[in-house]
């Protein structure tokens, strides 16, 4: 009976050198250290933080120009939910889906309003003067004599071209 390496009643074992130490198990696809977290359950926090962000950042876009105080608010607030979902899914080594999207609708949303804000400031006694006049205004003569009166000081303001706002209807 011939004995193999590695048998019998201490015979030496042969070993071929790998180049290796002991433990050392990357050389060949082997573990790296702990295993990746993977993708976290449905209802982990930095998830869900992540995807209000996005829908901040959708309200913000939307309402941005109709409704501009309420635009700044969902912009800014996008912008911060957005960032700590970031932080919290980056110390965590999880993803935060829906935070960047909600921070980029929410930093356009936020442009947005914010201009629509300083549309408001600009020509906000042209606007609200043009308003009451439409409304004391009883027959098209009068509603002609109302943007007759306000049109041009909003094309002033504006440093729009004389006559551009003939056809629009402010309300």
């Amino acid at each position: 009976m011939s004995e193999q390496p590695g048998q019998g009643d201490g015979g030496s074992v042969l070993r071929q050198d790998t180049g290796r130490t002991p433990g050392d198990d990357t050389a060949h696809g082997g573990p790296a250290g702990p295993p990746p977290a993977g993708r976290p359950p449905a209802n982990a926090p930095e998830e869900r933080t992540g995807w209000r962000a996005l829908w901040l950042g959708v309200g913000a876009l939307v309402l941005a120009w109709p409704m501009f105080p309420v635009g700044l608010v969902l912009g800014v607030a996008s912008l911060v939910v957005g960032v700590k979902a970031q932080r919290r899914a980056r110390r965590r080594n999880v993803l935060a889906p829906g935070a960047t999207p909600g921070m980029v609708l929410g930093a356009v949303g936020l442009a947005m309003a914010a201009a629509a804000a300083a549309m408001a400031v600009v020509i906000g006694p042209e606007t609200s003067g043009y308003n009451e006049c439409m409304l004391t205004a009883n027959t098209r003569i009068d509603e002609e004599a109302c943007r007759d009166r306000y049109f041009p000081k909003i094309e002033e303001k504006l440093n729009l071209p004389e006559g551009s706002l003939s056809g629009a209807v402010l309300s």
